[in-house]
């Protein structure tokens, strides 16, 4: 049982992840796409709502310092840098969502 319950998780961390990836450059490309589009139809330009709606990103930064650089972490012999960001915009949740239901209709019928 154990097993299946780990080949689950990372099934969904795979489909979430790809979804997060194809999404985040649909979203990107159809911000590009609206911005050309907003300068030729002399619609807002290329900063026009549609495009920022696509372009908007929400991000989460964790290891950063109060200056906005990554915390170092210096061990004498071991020095690294310790950062995450995330940025998600809202075609990279949708296509979290459309994996996950491609996730659910893939793999073995039993």
């Amino acid at each position: 049982m154990s097993r299946s319950v780990n080949h689950n998780v990372g099934k969904i961390a795979i489909f979430m992840l790809l979804g997060l990836i194809f999404g985040g450059i649909l979203g990107e490309s159809l911000g590009w796409l609206f911005g050309y589009m907003g300068t030729l139809m002399n619609a807002g330009g290329e900063d026009n709502v549609v495009r920022n709606f696509f372009i908007r990103a929400w991000e989460l930064k964790i290891g950063y310092v109060d200056d906005g650089s990554p915390l170092l972490i210096d061990l004498y012999m071991l020095r690294f840098n310790a950062a995450f960001t995330l940025r998600l915009n809202i075609v990279s949740l949708i296509g979290v969502v459309v994996s996950l239901y491609m996730m659910k209709w893939s793999g073995s019928r039993q």
